[in-house]
């Protein structure tokens, strides 16, 4: 019986190994979304609902890669341009509906309170939009020229879209 047990117990261990260096592969050869920090994690997954990004694509094994701040799209600040202000929280944003104006300047902020504890973002493809901002951080991002429409945003960390972590951006 232990004999037996030992042998499980490699076989065990040797299978965890395996897919340790398959999901280290994995997240190496994964291009979508790399950061400073390490692999997003995300990817063009089939468990995507409604838009919304999927969490079984091939980044999706680099999801430890998490942590800190990581690069912020567009420019910084706009000098004197109103500002629009986003609150991340634990699977949700405030407000759900984010006004900008059309082809005007605005400074988007994007608040993460330190009671997150982790990374949130806020991604809007449509308009090239992923502001970042680690837990306790805040981030601003001058915009420009938007145009007029209604564009699904989320979090793009692995997750939190499929979580409840979605807005709708109006721009008008």
């Amino acid at each position: 019986m232990a004999q037996r047990v030992q042998r499980i117990a490699g076989w065990t261990a040797l299978v965890a190994v395996l897919l340790l260096v398959v999901g280290m592969v994995a997240s190496l050869v994964s291009s979508a979304g790399s950061w400073a920090v390490g692999s997003t994690g995300f990817g063009n997954g089939t468990a995507g609902r409604g838009g919304y990004p999927g969490m079984m694509g091939p980044g999706m094994m680099g999801m430890m890669g998490w942590g800190g701040s990581a690069p912020t799209s567009g420019a910084g600040p706009i000098a004197g341009a109103p500002e629009v202000r986003v609150q991340a929280a634990n699977f949700s944003f405030t407000p759900g509906e984010i006004r900008l104006p059309k082809d005007a300047a605005v400074n988007l902020t994007f608040v993460n309170p330190a009671s997150t504890g982790v990374v949130h973002d806020l991604t809007v493809p449509a308009l090239g939009i992923h502001i970042v901002a680690g837990a306790g951080e805040t981030t601003t991002s001058g915009l420009h020229g938007l145009p007029a429409g209604r564009y699904p945003a989320y979090c793009s960390v692995p997750g939190h879209a499929e979580g409840g972590m979605r807005a709708t951006v109006i721009v008008e």
